[in-house]
């Protein structure tokens, strides 16, 4: 493929913005009860360090920062640092766990990558080091290319790929829906031959991890039901069949998942 039909080929699909919204907000709660890792036993904060990739005077942009966790450990290393995320909630979160932290060279914007107009953001090559850790603001060549756009030296992508998720999975088969959104297997490899094919020589390391989530029952309604609603929009009926289903599910009042997931950590410079 060229440049012109991966664009074509790897383009946004239409989606429920606001379905997006009320998941990560219904997950932030729990998203804000992570600790900030620490730079011995986190593996991509190990990679920057190995990478030298963070500079006392640089500036970091982190997109789809969720609570913060990232930005928030990388604030002693750099001179500023960016978090943009589509949920409010998160965006709260990250700003409450700066105050906590006492942190006061770190910024969060509640914006939609997606849509956010580097140019007029003032962003366009402002940063050493751009990243998107695991968030579904990267989801076409658009997006992705932005982070290029946005970059002056190192960029970043980190996607789950070959992932498993028993539970999501069921939920999508009630409601008819056979795509597999979270894994972004055919992602990465649009995003590497882009970048190989403007020139980029990216790098690739990969990672095993397994999730095991635990939510209370309402909770996880928010995360699959309004995961399914950001595929399409589904009955009242269905709605209360997925409800029932992980009802289920549910022990002691908490719902379990255990996603299996390889972690593709795409690395290159501008």
């Amino acid at each position: 493929m060229n440049i012109e039909e991966i664009r074509e080929r790897w383009n946004l699909k239409e989606q429920n913005k606001k379905a997006s919204v009320d998941m990560w907000n219904s997950m932030a709660g729990s998203f804000g009860e992570n600790v900030r890792p620490g730079f011995e036993e986190d593996a991509f904060l190990k990679l920057l360090l190995n990478k030298n990739m963070l500079n006392p005077e640089g500036l970091i942009l982190d997109i789809g920062c969720g609570a913060g966790k990232y930005a928030l450990a990388l604030a002693g290393r750099c001179s500023q640092v960016t978090g943009v995320d589509l949920s409010p909630q998160m965006i709260a979160i990250a700003e409450q766990k700066k105050k906590e932290y006492k942190i006061d060279n770190a910024a969060f914007y509640c914006e939609d990558w997606h849509n956010l107009d580097l140019v007029q953001a003032g962003w366009q090559h402002k940063f050493d080091l751009v990243f998107a850790h695991m968030t579904p603001a990267v989801q076409s060549a658009d997006t992705f290319e932005k982070l290029s756009a946005a970059s002056k030296g190192w960029c970043i992508l980190s996607k789950p790929i070959r992932r498993t998720d028993p539970v999501s999975d069921v939920v999508k088969a009630l409601a008819g829906i056979k795509e597999k959104r979270e894994s972004s297997d055919e992602e990465l490899v649009f995003a590497f031959e882009l970048l190989w094919r403007q020139g980029y020589l990216p790098e690739l390391q990969y990672e095993k991890q397994v999730w095991k989530m635990k939510k209370t029952l309402e909770q996880a309604k928010g995360l699959y039901i309004n995961r399914i609603k950001t595929y399409r929009d589904i009955s009242s009926a269905e709605e209360k069949e997925i409800e029932t289903y992980l009802g289920s599910l549910a022990k002691d009042g908490f719902v379990y998942e255990e996603v299996d997931t390889t972690v593709a950590t795409m690395v290159w410079q501008v």
